[in-house]
């Protein structure tokens, strides 16, 4: 089925469709994205909406980003994208680039977006308990991963 994005008119397939279930905070209205990885866009990829042609996020693998990431799923998140194995589990973060000064972008570490492979449910979960923020700012937490890089490598820490 053709559907009019943000990238033009998208065939997609039944089985390329993510659903949200409960919509994304913020677009609760918006149940149906897909998943579109641009060559020239690498490593950033976008969450596309099916529903609505001017909204797509762009996301990124939060390792990426910041090498000491970690998520943790309560009982309900597993349970309501029905989780039967971890490794069906792609983990993104949102990120936020400013037009007029890109070098300012932050990444959402707080509220990962989880997506079931197997199901194609997703859900975005806001971590209780967290030290993430919504806005980190991506140039210090890569800078900030790179030292933690180096250190492992020469065994310091």
């Amino acid at each position: 089925m053709v559907h009019k994005t943000k990238f033009g008119d998208l065939d997609v397939e039944d089985k390329q469709i993510i659903i949200f279930e409960n919509g994304l905070p913020g677009f609760s209205n918006l149940r149906k994205f897909i998943l579109l990885a641009r060559e020239n866009d690498y490593p950033i990829h976008w969450l596309v909406s099916l529903e609505n042609e001017f909204v797509a996020f762009p996301i990124v693998n939060p390792w990426l980003i910041c090498v000491d990431y970690s998520v943790t799923l309560s009982n309900l998140d597993v349970q309501e994208l029905e989780v039967e194995n971890q490794s069906d589990l792609n983990i993104w973060a949102i990120v936020t680039i400013p037009k007029d000064d890109p070098t300012q972008a932050t990444i959402n570490l707080l509220a990962p977006v989880v997506i079931n492979l197997k199901n194609r449910k997703a859900k975005q979960i806001i971590q209780e308990d967290s030290s993430y923020s919504v806005r980190h700012l991506l140039k210090d937490e890569v800078e900030r991963s790179k030292k933690i890089i180096e250190k492992s490598k020469t065994g310091s820490g």
